[in-house]
């Protein structure tokens, strides 16, 4: 029985450390680059003015994500580095738009990988940075690695947890019917728990955000195993 558990235990790290580091939830829009620049020319100056004004108006607890690209031309290195750059410009520009620091998130780039277009050339649609609401986590070794604070509570965050709620309820029952005792049917048992605590709790109650924290996590959890 312990080396079950062990074993278990074993497969559901491997799960997470297999897992992408976040997820965009909603995309805001896509500032688009000069081969090897990382300056805004006309159309990506026009294009972040759009999107700060969708930012602007836009009230929800998700952070803001901006993640920077590049076409396949030069070494993964050297792109990586142009995305990030690239990103951090779009950021800036987006902040001297009247976005608030605190609404910008993770700053990254994703080099030449996830090209738009699947061609080796200088393609301008596969340099752009994209700009959007970030899913809370793919997955977490620990709730405490969730960034939400008492100000997220409210009705959009209610119906995040009420959603995957929903779904670690029904994914525990079809794992039940099933059979399986995986990985995933013990964060579907977790992220139920953890969900429905969090999903009972009043607004103003103390252990709101730590049980959201905790849903998020379990859920995000299930999500990766799921894909195994």
């Amino acid at each position: 029985m312990v080396h079950v558990f062990g074993l278990l235990r074993l497969l559901i790290l491997l799960v997470l450390s297999l897992a992408p580091a976040g997820v965009l939830a909603e995309v805001f829009g896509t500032v688009n680059f000069n081969f090897d620049s990382d300056q805004l020319d006309a159309e990506g100056q026009r294009q972040v003015a759009e999107i700060a004004e969708r930012i602007k108006a836009t009230d929800s607890y998700k952070p803001t994500v901006v993640v920077g690209y590049t076409d396949a031309v030069g070494s993964s290195g050297y792109n990586l580095d142009l995305g990030q750059r690239r990103a951090r410009t779009v950021a800036q520009a987006l902040v001297a738009a009247g976005v608030s620091v605190d609404q910008i998130g993770d700053i990254a780039s994703r080099g030449k990988t996830d090209l738009l277009i699947a061609v080796t050339t200088a393609e301008r649609r596969n340099r752009r940075v994209t700009v959007g609401l970030a899913e809370i986590l793919a997955a977490c070794r620990s709730y405490r690695d969730i960034a939400l604070s008492e100000n997220a509570v409210g009705d959009e965050l209610q119906n995040d947890l009420t959603a995957r709620l929903q779904v670690a309820v029904a994914q525990h029952d079809q794992l039940t019917n099933s059979g399986r005792n995986g990985p995933a049917f013990q964060m579907a048992g977790a992220a139920r728990e953890d969900c429905g605590k969090a999903v009972g709790l009043d607004a103003g109650s103390i252990r709101k955000v730590e049980y959201a924290k905790r849903c998020f996590c379990s859920s995000a959890r299930l999500d990766a195993a799921l894909t195994q």
